[in-house]
């Protein structure tokens, strides 16, 4: 406190809607190697635009904004002879917004899977599929939705994981913003990760066009289905020491495991074993199915309700419909 200037959040980075405009080129791939490494150049690409972007607006807030007041009261700016948005600080920081992290990981996979491994759909079908919005295309949508998930612990999906995020996250390590310190890399969505989904069309995961993407740095909600310590476990095997601009993990629990003492402490060893693995942070939900499917029949008897959405707590009636279902979708663990 009284010492930094963090532009929090500066930019967002969609790693899904990269990943939607690197599929046309997925019939030249003759491997998922040579998929993926196409993927990772136009991330390249957004990245050294997006830190380019932020700069230039830093720069503009440096020229035309000084910040007069927060310039007196921020350790250092007087120090140095410049105010708080030309780099006076004494730390600066530029946080920066990775959406869609997770379901570009359970695309990855399931393109893997399917298009170069078990052969079961051509590159070009499978993109007439996503371009139909899988119309008629149910079967495949079913065996997509089948293939390993991020959140259950396979070792090739947090395989997967760790590579995608390690080389997202230490790529806007080769930039520094206009004012100086460093790009933090996070996943906060707020109630944003509706909005975000909204221009992506569908997606190899089987998600469909237009509908949210994950609400966090954890799995797409509802996706994990073997249990609270696989989600964590495939969780931190992000890259989670290079980004530290905050990477939102909702765990949803029910509320019977913490009626006893023996479920209290089987939760905290829960929690402890997570950041013994490298984690950074967890937001706990509790509160029970039944509770919240009352709330959206009958918004005007649960006025007081609130849950944690994506890396806040908010008013269940604050939340339009899709955001409702969606934190309805979350796994519940027990």
């Amino acid at each position: 406190h009284g010492c930094s200037c963090v532009g929090s959040l500066d930019g967002d980075l969609s790693v899904i809607k990269t990943l939607e405009e690197t599929l046309p080129h997925l019939p030249e791939a003759a491997t998922f190697e040579d998929f993926y490494l196409l993927f990772e150049e136009a991330l390249r690409r957004g990245i050294y635009d997006l830190t380019g972007s932020v700069s230039r607006n830093q720069q503009v807030r440096s020229e035309y904004h000084p910040q007069l007041v927060r310039s007196l009261l921020i350790d250092d700016c007087l120090d140095r002879g410049r105010h708080y948005y030309a780099g006076g600080a004494r730390y600066n920081w530029s946080v920066i917004n990775i959406v869609g992290l997770s379901n570009a990981i359970d695309s990855l996979a399931a393109v893997k899977r399917a298009v170069f491994e078990e052969k079961r759909v051509s590159a070009t079908r499978l993109l007439g599929a996503l371009a139909a919005n899988f119309e008629g295309q149910e079967a495949l949508r079913a065996f997509l939705q089948g293939c390993p998930r991020y959140g259950n612990d396979s070792p090739e999906v947090n395989d997967l994981a760790a590579r995608l995020s390690s080389f997202v996250y230490n790529e806007f390590k080769r930039y520094a913003p206009y004012r100086g310190g460093k790009f933090l890399c996070g996943t906060l969505m707020f109630v944003t990760y509706g909005w975000y989904g909204e221009p992506v069309g569908a997606t190899p995961d089987g998600r469909l066009a237009g509908t949210p993407v994950g609400d966090s740095a954890g799995p797409v909600q509802g996706r994990d289905k073997a249990g609270p310590t696989a989600m964590l476990a495939s969780t931190a095997a992000l890259s989670q020491q290079d980004a530290p601009g905050t990477l939102v993990v909702n765990l949803r629990v029910a509320k019977s495991l913490l009626a006893s003492t023996e479920g209290r402490s089987r939760l905290k060893a829960l929690v402890e074993g997570y950041y013994e693995q490298g984690g950074l942070q967890l937001q706990l939900n509790v509160v029970d199915q039944a509770v919240l499917k009352a709330a959206i029949a009958s918004p005007e008897a649960h006025g007081d309700l609130i849950v944690r959405v994506g890396g806040y707590s908010e008013y269940f009636n604050n939340l339009d419909e899709t955001l409702k279902l969606s934190i309805l979708e979350r796994t519940e663990h027990s």
